[in-house]
């Protein structure tokens, strides 16, 4: 498979939602799935409608799947979207305009690198 995470990837990735958990002081504790048809199942009852590029949750319990597409980008792609998510657990009543504003407030990302994102996310309203 092109794009994976590699084993020391996904302890970064634990780490960085710790990091979000504490320091966004989380009722709901984030939770990272990298299988995205499993997720997508959980999500849309066996309908095909994910089309994010980076990233999706569910606000609700907290689920995070991350695409394995973020492996090639830079790392702070990876550090913004975990951010993303986890604000968008945090706040599920603020808009995607909203939690991409306070996320880029968070780690910041250039132009450049977010250029080629079709969408940075799909808001769930569960």
């Amino acid at each position: 498979m092109k794009f994976k995470f590699s084993s020391e990837d996904k302890e970064w990735h634990q780490t960085l939602l710790n990091a979000f958990e504490n320091i966004l002081k989380m009722k709901i504790k984030p939770v990272l799935v990298y299988d995205q048809k499993h997720f997508s199942n959980y999500v849309y009852k066996s309908q095909a409608r994910p089309n994010s590029v980076w990233a999706e949750c569910i606000k609700k319990c907290g689920t995070i799947w991350l695409s394995p597409h973020l492996s090639t980008e830079p790392k702070v792609e990876t550090l913004n979207t975990l951010c993303h998510e986890c604000l968008h657990i945090k706040y599920p009543k603020l808009t995607e305009k909203e939690i991409t504003k306070l996320a880029n407030k968070v780690i910041p990302v250039s132009t450049s690198m977010t250029a080629k994102k079709k969408s940075f996310d799909i808001i769930h309203n569960q």
